[in-house]
């Protein structure tokens, strides 16, 4: 009985991991250190999704575990990621900067209460089994810090023109709230001949991910934009 006690803390521990790393990461945005402010977001995204990987394995979930979780996300890719690109860019347009990112934080604590209340109202039927609804914390937050990404990698000035991620915060932030439906990794079913694969695949791209960070993350997130236009259009065909 003390052991099973002991295991139902554990995905509420590693939510905590998250809102930990996620929080850290806003002490070393302040600092200028951009990468070890993205570092950290990217150790909060590993956490967030292994709390719920434990709870559904331990079968532990809980309402209470669910609000934390959503008050882990709002702190780790919410309000990190949104004052990261403030200080690396945007804080040079002064009240509009700082609106802005305002405004997404805003659209993420909307996003998180939506989502944990289950009140999607909808015009036109999506299936929340297979798609989420609106654009998820985590994912909203790595497209927020994508033109970051790339400058850490190539450089580019332009990248880190104010205006520029003024415009991707807004857009960012709509989408996290808007009804678009996204693809959701975790309830793709993968039939047993193609788990070989699979399996090669994730070697590949772990491979990618230690040999050029930068590069790897932009080109998986570039693909996941892409994959938001394919369930938009498959949806539309469906409906």
């Amino acid at each position: 009985m003390t052991d099973n006690n002991i295991y139902k803390y554990i995905p509420n521990f590693i939510t905590l991991l998250c809102l930990s790393s996620g929080f850290t990461s806003i002490m070393y945005s302040l600092n200028n250190e951009w990468k070890i402010a993205i570092y950290l977001i990217l150790i909060a995204t590993i956490f967030d999704f292994f709390d719920g990987w434990f709870a559904r394995k331990l079968k532990t979930d809980s309402n209470f575990g669910a609000e934390l979780d959503s008050l882990s996300d709002f702190i780790s890719f919410g309000v990190a990621p949104s004052i990261l690109i403030y200080m690396w860019s945007t804080f040079i347009l002064g009240s509009l900067g700082w609106a802005t990112t305002l405004f997404f934080v805003i659209c993420a604590s909307l996003r998180l209460a939506r989502f944990t209340a289950d009140i999607y109202v909808i015009d036109k039927p999506i299936n929340s089994n297979d798609y989420f609804i609106g654009v998820p914390s985590p994912a909203a937050a790595g497209l927020l810090i994508l033109p970051l990404l790339i400058y850490c990698e190539f450089e580019l000035s332009i990248l880190k023109n104010a205006y520029l991620n003024l415009v991707n915060t807004i857009l960012i932030a709509f989408l996290m709230i808007s009804r678009i439906p996204t693809i959701s990794l975790k309830k793709i079913s993968i039939k047993n001949k193609f788990k070989t694969w699979i399996l090669l695949f994730l070697v590949i791209v772990t491979v990618a991910l230690i040999s050029n960070l930068w590069v790897t993350l932009s080109v998986i997130l570039i693909i996941y934009i892409l994959s938001i236009f394919y369930t938009i259009i498959i949806n539309k065909k469906t409906n």
